[in-house]
């Protein structure tokens, strides 16, 4: 797949981000994947079976930021911040500072300026711009491309040293793939570069502008809240609603016989490219799940019982599962459980105080 990565810019395919692949509805997420198998000929997509019903889950265009926006970034920002943090002084800097980010997240203005502006002081305003920067979508707050694919980089569990040294130093060599130069530059070889390269790709240039979208005309569940035989309330993921994949092993291995270095780097890519996705669709699901059991849990006196919902902070969640904030948040916005065959987003079951 051909894509090209720009000083002020990087294109990336729909998808090759793992906060979008976390924070797509159900049927966009599956769009989106038949549009990858479009470039990668080993790639298969097996639709939901809620498809079958004609069911919508958002527009055709839901991840522009351009049209009538129903969660701008500032929103989803502050949503977080006032689920997450007390009120101290610190949160109103960290406040005050969302309203200086533009429509992509990057902090444009300097923070000088801003300490000024707001009558903070220097440790105060750093302090609040580190914290935003925890924030989902990963990598809001930068105040450069460079920052902002290091901060996703830096937020990545798998092994990103060689990609971390090519963004700080070598965006250059990649946008005018210099393969040969990247190697000398890094002492790599080329299947390492281009590996690195790969994990740069699944980067977000611009996370803000994820969160500027229509809303869904309709709401797909993807977890169900049900009653055991003692009546106590579990969460599973609903397999109607679930989208998979499968790799083409057979075509895959017919053409890896070949002598031709080039294909084979490009095989070897696009298995890379099949191992993330399929990875990444695999946590989808278990966090989802997981996160279905902690609010059942959590909740319980609301399912098993028929009470009021109990005060519950993501920071909470964060504790009790493990996850960091922001794959929290972006798991409990714009996801929903079914129960008693009605859905609610589960972002409806975390406040501060009881609904």
């Amino acid at each position: 797949m051909a894509v090209r990565l720009q000083e002020n810019g990087v294109q990336t395919a729909r998808f090759k981000d793992v906060n979008a692949i976390m924070q797509a509805p159900p049927l966009a997420l599956t769009k989106g994947l038949h549009d990858m198998a479009l470039d990668n000929p080993f790639l298969q997509v097996t639709d939901p079976a809620i498809m079958r019903t004609g069911a919508v889950d958002m527009d055709e265009d839901w991840m522009s930021p351009d049209g009538d926006a129903s969660q701008t970034l500032d929103d989803y920002l502050l949503e977080q911040i006032h689920l997450e943090f007390r009120d101290v002084p610190l949160r109103a800097v960290l406040i005050s500072l969302v309203s200086y980010l533009d429509q992509d997240g990057y902090l444009r203005v300097p923070l000088t300026d801003v300490e000024v502006e707001l009558g903070c002081s220097h440790q105060m305003a750093e302090d609040a711009l580190a914290i935003l920067q925890t924030l989902n979508p990963t990598g809001v707050g930068a105040r450069d491309l460079r920052e902002c694919l290091t901060l996703q980089l830096d937020a990545a569990k798998e092994d990103v040293a060689l990609a971390r040294r090519i963004v700080t130093h070598g965006l250059k060599m990649v946008a005018s793939n210099d393969i040969r130069s990247l190697c000398e530059e890094f002492q790599a070889n080329p299947d390492e570069v281009l590996g690195a390269i790969n994990q740069i790709k699944r980067l977000s240039p611009a996370p803000g502008s994820y969160y500027s979208q229509p809303a869904p005309r309709s709401t797909v569940p993807e977890i169900e809240i049900a009653l055991d035989d003692q009546g106590k309330a579990h969460a599973s993921v609903l397999r109607e609603a679930r989208v998979r994949i499968s790799f083409d092993a057979d075509y895959y291995n017919e053409l890896i016989q070949r002598r031709d270095g080039n294909l084979r780097r490009f095989l070897v890519l696009q298995r890379r490219d099949y191992d993330w996705l399929d990875y990444s669709l695999k946590k989808r699901y278990e966090i989802l799940e997981d996160l279905g059991n902690y609010i059942a849990k959590r909740q319980a006196y609301y399912f098993e019982n028929g009470g009021k919902l109990q005060p519950l902070l993501v920071r909470d969640a964060v504790s009790a599962t493990h996850l960091t904030a922001g794959i929290v948040n972006r798991a409990i916005n714009g996801h929903y459980l079914q129960w008693h065959g009605k859905s609610y987003e589960l972002r409806h079951f975390f406040s501060y105080r009881a609904n």
